[in-house]
């Protein structure tokens, strides 16, 4: 009975520091991937801002300021993808990035959206008097 109960005990004491040891790296891992963005990913990720800025201005109206809320870097089998606040009320949900072809799917709660299509989307190509807060720029 004193095996059973000393391998009991152990076992519990196992899986236990087994589980806190577990979280504790995968905390660690997240605040270190927060930090491991290379120049070449900063300046890939300003481009494709860039690019879904131009895409917001030409599809929506009334876009006056854009801000990139978050970054989320893809796993296997998922790309990267970021957030974005329109006129800090209008909230987009994650937008897949590196699309070759340069349209976007928006895709957001009606409840937090109150922007109308532009119908046909016009043709600008740069981004006066709208007022850009880059991921990049955003302190953490």
């Amino acid at each position: 009975m004193k095996i059973y109960k000393s391998f009991l005990i152990f076992f519990i004491a196992f899986i236990c520091l087994g589980s806190i040891t577990a979280c504790s790296q995968s905390k660690t891992a997240e605040k270190k991937f927060d930090f491991i963005m290379t120049a070449e990913d900063k300046k890939r990720l300003h481009k494709e801002e860039e690019q879904i800025a131009l895409y917001l201005v030409n599809h929506y109206e009334d876009v006056k300021k854009i801000e990139f809320v978050n970054f989320y870097k893809g796993g296997f089998g998922t790309g990267d993808s970021i957030s974005v606040k329109i006129n800090s009320n209008n909230y987009i949900k994650p937008i897949t990035l590196g699309d070759p072809s340069g349209e976007y799917i928006i895709s957001y709660n009606p409840e937090n959206f109150h922007l109308n299509e532009k119908n046909p989307p016009t043709q600008l190509d740069n981004l006066k008097n709208i007022e850009i807060k880059y991921y990049e720029e955003i302190e953490r």
